[in-house]
């Protein structure tokens, strides 16, 4: 047994230093020899193939001029592997930026490389497993950004994964790549409702406070019912005459100073339907200016408002019942 596991950590150390299975990295990272990995791409084994031919047919004929040809071309060939390996090496990774995004966009990695030579670095391919892929060049001792972008359809973490860089400068007869793998993610928050329920109107009762959603202001039109509305908004003389259940919208006078956002205030079951539910609330509140406070089991906030607060919000949303 201790030799079993002696094998299977010296299996995962080869693997990690090989693959960068796991998320070990730190910035700013250097591309080093160490980690550069290089061999012929399928039009480089064409090209020697199409050499061995040239070597063959110059050997049978005694072809002075096939001969020269092979050894400049083979000369050629060789020669461009260390510009391929030079292209690459010494690229430093020294920042990687996230940017938030709903359940269904897009979440952004803005991945920071840097040249430190005064050589230009053609045609570095920036790519991750999760398929996001850019090709970008770098200006001699300049910095530029790869954007990375992916979709993610359900709220969470979305990990950036493991990074490869990749080139093929000059000819595509080489290719060279290296991996980095950074424990960095950006955070996924809910989709908000479509069209969701007024902000809802917290009121104190013996257990404390509960909300409701607002039935103030003049009426301005009727939607769907949604599991959730409130009884007192569903228009009844509507659905007397056949129209099915629709409920009553109201221009409110004035928003709500504070409001208290619950899972009880949703009127949801499903816990994603209370959390799209919650998101299309907190952005309500976020952009009318209104102090809130979000209340989950185990999860509570002070009353607040401000970007701030708001970015809070949205977190505790997007985490909320996941396990990290």
């Amino acid at each position: 047994m201790p030799n079993d596991s002696l094998i299977k950590a010296m299996v995962s150390r080869i693997s990690q230093r090989v693959f960068r299975t796991r998320p070990e990295d730190t910035l700013p990272h250097v591309v080093t020899h160490q980690r550069v990995y290089i061999v012929p791409t399928k039009r480089g084994l064409a090209f020697l193939l199409a050499l061995l031919l040239m070597l063959i047919a110059s050997v049978n004929y005694a072809l002075s001029l096939g001969y020269a040809l092979c050894f400049i071309l083979s000369g050629l060939f060789a020669a461009t592997l260390l510009h391929t390996y030079k292209n690459l090496a010494g690229v430093e990774v020294h920042t990687i930026d996230k940017i938030n995004a709903f359940a269904g966009d897009k979440v952004a990695f803005l991945i920071s490389l840097s040249n430190t030579l005064d050589d230009i670095r053609h045609g570095i391919r920036v790519s991750n497993d999760h398929g996001a892929r850019l090709l970008t060049h770098i200006e001699p001792r300049d910095t530029t950004q790869a954007m990375l972008t992916m979709t993610v359809p359900t709220r969470g973490k979305s990990n950036l994964g493991r990074i490869t860089l990749q080139s093929d400068w000059p000819l595509g007869l080489w290719t060279c790549w290296t991996y980095l793998h950074t424990p960095i993610a950006a955070l996924v928050y809910p989709r908000p409702e479509d069209n969701p329920p007024a902000l809802p109107v917290t009121s104190t009762q013996d257990d404390g406070p509960v909300s409701t959603p607002s039935l103030d202001g003049e009426v301005s039109g009727v939607r769907e019912y949604r599991p959730g509305d409130s009884m007192g908004s569903i228009a009844w003389k509507s659905a007397a005459k056949g129209a099915g259940l629709q409920v009553r919208t109201f221009e409110s006078n004035a928003a709500p100073s504070s409001v208290v956002l619950s899972l009880k205030s949703t009127g949801q079951y499903q816990l994603e339907d209370q959390m799209s539910r919650l998101s299309a609330w907190v952005v309500q509140a976020h952009s009318s200016n209104t102090e809130f406070k979000l209340e989950l089991p185990g999860e509570s906030s002070t009353s607040d408002r401000g970007e701030q607060h708001y970015e809070k919000a949205l977190k505790t949303l997007a985490l909320y019942g996941i396990d990290s």
